[in-house]
């Protein structure tokens, strides 16, 4: 099963929009220093119509697909193909659930990228997604992104004090589906206004990653 180490290869990032040729030099800085092989983008902002020629900028040699057809550019997923094999199992408005094959070492495993949105009522789609993907996925599995929520008190300072309510969809989904949040370094908070700082990008794994 993967490894600590394969997360190395392989990042989400809530971008912001990509329609600016600054944004898309940063993305390319940020491919190549880090060696990044599998990539989740999220909050493109990216036209249907614009998708091709954007996508032809960025990713040359690499090969990638998006859920513009159901949202607006919400997520792209792209690959180096000499790195991995991907087979897109389910696209969502909130999700690109993932089959992977890294192919230097021949490791199986799937892959979920999130974002997750704004309000509670629009989410539960997504945590009935995760759940019934939980329950049909054999091996290991790894769900990351950006889940637009929070997992303890500590994630947010300024605005509203976190109460139980804020707390409780990551919970139940990693009751519900089994998995555990995967260790992290660097800042631990993920997204700000200038006002509020707030923990909600996040990876979480099944007991098979390991």
């Amino acid at each position: 099963s993967p490894t600590h180490s394969l997360m190395s290869l392989i990042a989400s990032w809530n971008v912001r929009g990509l329609n600016w040729p600054n944004k898309q030099e940063d993305l390319l800085l940020f491919l190549q220093l880090n060696n990044i092989g599998l990539v989740g983008l999220l909050e493109t902002k990216i036209k249907r119509h614009k998708a091709e020629s954007i996508a032809s900028n960025i990713f040359r040699g690499w090969e990638w697909v998006n859920n513009c057809d159901i949202s607006n550019g919400r997520i792209w997923v792209a690959w180096k193909p000499s790195s991995y094999t991907i087979n897109i199992l389910e696209k969502t408005d909130q999700l690109i659930h993932c089959e992977v094959i890294q192919l230097n070492t021949c490791k199986h495993f799937h892959i979920t990228f999130v974002y997750g949105h704004n309000l509670a009522l629009q989410r539960q789609p997504l945590w009935d997604a995760l759940q019934n993907i939980a329950h049909s996925t054999h091996g290991a599995w790894c769900i990351l992104g950006d889940f637009n929520t929070l997992l303890s008190t500590d994630d947010r300072i300024g605005g509203n004090e976190v109460t139980e309510q804020d707390i409780r969809e990551l919970s139940n989904f990693m009751e519900t589906c089994d998995v555990q949040e995967m260790a992290g370094s660097g800042a631990h908070f993920t997204w700000t206004n200038k006002t509020i700082w707030s923990k909600i990008d996040r990876v979480f794994i099944n007991s098979w990653w390991h």
